[in-house]
């Protein structure tokens, strides 16, 4: 990550990616808003159908078979082109999306969000690989912005969008507005990345690797989703989920060494930026996870913030996710390097975070909001730059596989995150544990609530705030 990487030939003009974009945009949305928008009608849904006990799964389904899907997706668009792999994930979130509106019980709708999330997946990864077709390297960190900027929008609208569909009209029509939006994105992508379609390689998919890793994926997620919740972090049955994953991660490993034209190759595996860039990925995005799950949590619990005005003061990290996304974008594209930005966001982050967790209960609340917008900055200038940096890494013919691997760590450090932090909150608060949990329930599920006097009492002591 020390020197440029060479610019690519110049093969798209400025409009020809701008018409591709207008595609990229409405895909990478479907994408990232999803899980966001359907977050606020879980509640609905299992008042419905009388299934509060395994409502997790409307979320849990999707967030299993998309992170699973993502480096699949990468690697069929490496050899059948970019364009027929974006319709046809576009075509499987459409079916799931439709059964998700017709679904008469909770298991056809939990089943028809898997659906979604095989589609889901792909919409998540393939924009930052077309990206990495059409731009050259100095230029890819700019258009960052755009792909940050989407999913700011996203996380920011999505919970917003699914509170209103639920609470004024019903929670169906969460998906039954997305419909006229796939069929355009389909349109869209039909047209304006006909002239990706040209890269075609005849290749065969390695479905023994594919089934090897897509199982390693669920039983570690499955652990993740289920630890401290269903069943104790020691229980035989998280431990198991643990083994199974590993096991079958190794087996994933020895027979990548094995076949003829593997899923993701050893070079992938041996490439020390790719490893890098993915451990950062995990690390970054738990950071980020954990703020804007536990940043509404504290604003309402130990400010006596309303869900609207939490929602509000999270605009903070997220306009400076962007705003570090377009000041890294620049650095990349007068310079051509990419080493420095992540280390001085990094090196931001890190300082906003500490002090947040030093001095939080202290603070002021407009000290607290920029430091928020801080970290922010922060995470927006480390993630593009690891991605391009990945991107380059490899050749040509790599690069859906390479980016589809990073975001494949992406998405895994946002479960870890869930995970990890949760489990400390609630143990650092000890029998008013379940009390939070409930608080941050209701903050995942409908977007608001609280944990009551007594959660709050807690979490503000914890935290060194006054009563």
């Amino acid at each position: 990550m020390t020197h440029a990487a060479p610019d690519a030939p110049e093969r798209y003009s400025p409009r020809q990616v701008h018409i591709i974009f207008s595609g990229l945009i409405l895909v990478m949305l479907l994408g990232t808003i999803d899980q966001a928008i359907v977050a606020p009608a879980l509640v609905p849904i299992a008042a419905e159908f009388g299934g509060f006990g395994n409502v997790s799964w409307v979320v849990t389904a999707y967030l299993l078979t998309s992170i699973a899907s993502t480096p699949l997706a990468g690697r069929l668009s490496d050899i059948h082109g970019r364009r027929s792999v974006v319709v046809a994930a576009l075509g499987l979130f459409l079916a799931g999306t439709l059964l998700c509106g017709l679904a008469v019980n909770l298991d056809m709708l939990i089943c028809g969000r898997a659906i979604q999330g095989l589609g889901g997946g792909a919409l998540m990864a393939l924009p930052n690989t077309i990206v990495a077709d059409i731009l050259s390297p100095r230029e890819r960190g700019r258009y960052q912005l755009y792909i940050s900027g989407t999913y700011a929008v996203s996380s920011l609208a999505g919970p917003v969008l699914g509170g209103l569909l639920s609470e004024y009209y019903s929670w169906r029509w969460i998906f039954w507005f997305k419909l006229p939006l796939i069929l355009l994105a389909i349109v869209l992508s039909w047209f304006t990345l006909a002239d990706l379609s040209a890269r075609r390689r005849q290749h065969r998919i390695d479905y023994p690797g594919a089934l090897l890793m897509v199982g390693a994926t669920v039983f570690l997620l499955l652990a993740l989703a289920w630890g401290g919740r269903q069943h104790a972090w020691d229980s035989p049955v998280i431990l198991g989920l643990f083994s199974a994953s590993v096991v079958l991660g190794a087996l994933f490993l020895a027979w990548q060494k094995r076949a003829s034209e593997p899923l993701l190759p050893i070079s992938i595996l041996r490439n020390r930026i790719i490893v890098v860039t993915s451990i950062g990925a995990i690390l970054i995005t738990m950071v980020n996870m954990a703020l804007s799950i536990y940043l509404p949590l504290y604003l309402q619990l130990c400010r006596a913030k309303t869900v609207g005005q939490a929602g509000v003061l999270l605009t903070a990290p997220l306009f400076g996710v962007v705003l570090g996304s377009y000041l890294s974008g620049q650095y990349m594209r007068f310079t051509g390097r990419y080493k420095l930005s992540p280390l001085v966001g990094l090196a931001v982050a890190t300082a906003a975070f500490l002090v947040l967790a030093v001095a939080a209960g202290t603070l002021a609340l407009a000290a607290v909001v920029g430091l928020s917008l801080l970290l922010g900055v922060g995470i927006g200038a480390s993630l593009p730059p690891m991605m391009v940096a990945s991107q380059n890494s490899v050749p040509a013919g790599d690069i859906g596989i390479a980016t589809a691997v990073h975001t494949f760590f992406r998405a895994v450090g946002g479960a870890i995150g869930v995970a990890v932090f949760s489990a400390v909150v609630l143990h650092l608060l000890g029998p008013l544990g379940s009390q939070l949990e409930t608080a941050h329930a209701a903050q995942g599920t409908v977007g608001g609530g609280a944990g009551g006097p007594g959660a709050g009492a807690a979490l503000r002591g914890f935290l060194g705030a006054g009563a």
